[in-house]
């Protein structure tokens, strides 16, 4: 296998789009970006001052706690999907990096030391290692933040069914 080769294999690793079309063919939805994201709404800071107006989470009347909790529902759903993207690409990128290592590796002349160090001076296989990095900082990035929203909602979720119980 020479490098066009190897740069042409590429293309079979990308698997996104054909995910996408599955899911898509299987009739799931996919969650889309919640109106908030689009119109640029900070949920956080109309948290805040949703707490500040009602004199704290407890005296949110049930209606606005209610509305609010599906926001945070909505987000998490949109998270989830795109870290299961930013998962995807990272595992992607992975595979092709790798690849491409060992297909360079073969094609290098020398003891292992020496095959192995050409290898990471290779622009390919550093382009792909580049990409890998990227796609895993994204990737370990929307899962913190998914989380994040995650305790958001849990905790709203939470003075809800507290109130529920005051109320027996």
């Amino acid at each position: 296998m020479n490098r066009q080769q190897i740069e042409a294999e590429i293309n079979n690793y990308t698997v996104r789009e054909i995910t996408m079309a599955k899911i898509t063919k299987a009739g799931l939805p996919i969650p889309v970006k919640p109106k908030e994201l689009v119109e640029g709404i900070d949920i956080f800071a109309e948290w805040e001052q949703m707490k500040k107006n009602y004199g704290g989470i407890a005296n949110i009347p049930f209606h606005a706690l209610g509305d609010y909790l599906d926001k945070w529902t909505s987000l998490i759903a949109y998270a989830r999907w795109v870290e299961a993207i930013a998962d995807i690409d990272q595992a992607t990128a992975r595979e092709i990096r790798d690849t491409i290592k060992k297909q360079l590796y073969t094609l290098q002349e020398g003891g292992r030391e020496l095959r192995e160090a050409m290898v990471h001076v290779e622009p390919l296989y550093r382009e792909w290692e580049q990409k890998y990095t990227e796609s895993l900082s994204m990737m370990i990035a929307i899962k913190a933040l998914r989380e994040g929203y995650e305790r958001r909602a849990d905790a709203i979720s939470r003075e809800i069914t507290r109130r529920m119980n005051d109320d027996e």
